[in-house]
């Protein structure tokens, strides 16, 4: 019998085999009394001084009881549980099964490091806070799947052992047994094999899907993460677009009782950079960032003008709060962990311009700078991109205590299609979306866009998408944009070129990150706090002690040994 099998109880009911964990004991001059806790409630177990039972439990001990189901005295109500007004008079105890001293306590906000915690997440996950993030997770995915019925939408189920084809991170590598020297891979992303299902003439698909990358963790990354994955057939990205909403509106409500607005806001990729530095806008702060280039066009402070001869830009932010000096020395190591060189600003107050530069400005910078009005200014100068990501931080860190409670969406789109890392082309998403103008592509890729978008939450990525790309032609053009050689896109995408080359339709998708999504809805600080079985920011299992050597006897039949690299 479970606690909230109560329910209904009336007072001097007589309860037998009620099951659960000790939560604590309190002995009180011969009266014991016993919190005993299931899964869903607590309840309190009075044990009379009279009664010959040998309590001798301890916190954690799992215990089976029988007694007496009492209303409590009105000035002993406990108004924090759900059966705070009813305790049972015991008659009977047996312990089920003990409890070692344990390594942390089973109470919500303890100050206990992650690793210990995740070594223990078995203990972990009876507290409270973890116990509801985890109920949370399991309501998603049933309103998920509720959600998908209604839309009629197929749940397709795709591998786990494919072909290594990189999607832009290390792919983690499975040895073959009965092809020794050769390897599968787990999927980073079930892309290819959901497009696979639009060649196949499925209408739609969808899929709860486990995804693997091999990348350090990160507050919002982990090697192993589950996505909900959608393509539809005869699509562009409008309807995907005109669904997500229809799917995230129907998950907020049922999962979480909240309430969104629809049609969500929409943002191009350049304007979202030049008013917020980032693809992630957090449009719950009002604030942007204003170019101030041209203010300091004939400017007399050297490294202003230097970036400025040098195509680069200067980015500011205006706040009519005027920051201590201890705030601004705190932003300016901030931005310097991320590699700027440091915080530039100006005070102004009442048309006086103070701060560090402030006696290099001339006439016309004062002026101008004047116009902002009382507060203060922070800037950076440099390349765009690369600023961009410091005027974000600042402005994240200036401005967001100001709306912490509103829910703002907004898609991000026309992206460009390749990004340069390390002075080689990347595309921007994935190398199967389609570019908004093939013929552009073709001509003029670097400033290619992609039918490309992002959905963003509160300045989190939740999901992207894309219309794919279905002409096998244009397929091998982006492989070959990318560096591929015909060699490679042979061998890695061979047989992905020849499926299209079958009257493929028109298809597009796209994968909403539900560890990023129930983080952000319960406000967790990291998406292994909803994971069940995370990895730590080193990629390591400390429950399962996972990665882990092999007997090298074991090894020998997958054809592998251990190398030494020393």
């Amino acid at each position: 019998m479970i606690i909230k099998e109560l329910n209904g109880l009336k007072d001097g009911s007589n309860v037998q085999n009620l099951f659960g964990w000790v939560d604590n004991v309190r002995d009180h001059g011969g009266l014991t009394f016993i919190d005993l806790r299931d899964f869903d409630s607590t309840i309190q177990l009075v044990f009379d001084k009279e009664s010959s039972i040998n309590v001798g439990v301890k916190n954690e001990y799992y215990i089976k009881v029988s007694g007496v189901f009492s209303k409590r005295d009105e000035g002993l109500v406990n108004n924090k549980t759900a059966y705070g007004q009813y305790e049972i008079l015991i008659n009977s105890l047996d312990i089920v099964n003990e409890s070692k001293t344990l390594p942390f306590q089973i109470e919500d906000n303890i100050d206990t490091d992650e690793s210990i915690r995740l070594k223990y997440r078995y203990l972990d996950l009876r507290r409270n806070e973890m116990k509801n993030n985890i109920v949370a997770r399991s309501k998603t995915f049933k309103s998920i799947r509720n959600i998908m019925n209604k839309l009629e939408i197929l749940e397709i189920d795709t591998p786990t052992l494919i072909k290594s084809t990189p999607e832009g991170a290390k792919d983690f590598l499975v040895p073959s047994r009965k092809s020794p020297g050769s390897f599968y891979a787990l999927p980073q992303s079930p892309q290819m094999y959901k497009q696979l299902f639009m060649m196949s003439g499925f209408p739609n698909y969808y899929q709860i899907a486990k995804c693997y990358r091999d990348e350090d963790s990160r507050k919002d990354r982990q090697p192993e993460f589950t996505q909900l994955d959608i393509e539809f057939s005869n699509a562009n990205p409008e309807l995907v677009k005109h669904n997500i909403e229809i799917i995230v509106k129907h998950i907020f409500k049922e999962a979480f009782d909240i309430k969104i607005t629809t049609p969500f806001n929409s943002i191009t990729y350049e304007d979202s950079m030049s008013l917020y530095g980032t693809d992630k806008p957090d449009l719950r702060i009002k604030e942007t960032l204003s170019d101030i280039t041209d203010i300091f066009l004939n400017t007399d402070i050297k490294f202003i003008k230097d970036t400025i001869n040098n195509s680069g830009k200067v980015l500011s932010l205006h706040t009519k709060n005027t920051l201590s000096r201890k705030n601004i020395d705190l932003l300016d190591e901030s931005i310097k962990l991320l590699g700027s060189n440091g915080l530039g600003w100006f005070k102004i107050d009442n048309n006086e311009i103070s701060g560090p530069l402030a006696k290099f400005l001339n006439d016309k910078e004062k002026s101008e700078l004047g116009l902002f009005g009382d507060g203060l200014i922070v800037f950076q100068a440099g390349n765009l991109l690369e600023i961009a990501k410091y005027m974000d931080h600042l402005r994240r860190e200036i401005f967001i205590n100001n709306s912490d409670e509103v829910i703002n969406f907004t898609w991000v789109e026309d992206f460009p299609y390749f990004e340069i890392e390390n002075g080689i082309l990347q595309p921007s998403h994935h190398p199967f979306t389609a570019p908004k103008s093939p013929d552009d592509f073709e001509k003029n890729p670097k400033n290619s866009k992609a039918l490309h978008y992002d959905l963003v939450l509160n300045g989190v990525e939740l999901g992207s998408g894309s219309q794919r790309i279905n002409n096998p032609r244009l397929q091998k053009l982006v492989l070959e944009k990318w560096g591929l050689t015909e060699i490679d896109i042979d061998q890695r995408f061979g047989w992905f070129i020849e499926a299209l080359s079958y009257g493929t339709p028109q298809h597009a998708g796209f994968a909403i990150g539900i560890d990023r999504l129930v983080a952000e809805i319960l406000k967790q600080p990291s998406i292994r706090d909803v994971i069940p079985f995370p990895k730590t920011q080193s990629g390591m299992d400390p429950l399962t002690d996972a990665p882990s050597e092999i007997n090298e006897d074991d090894l020998i039949e997958y054809n592998l040994r251990y190398v030494d690299n020393e």
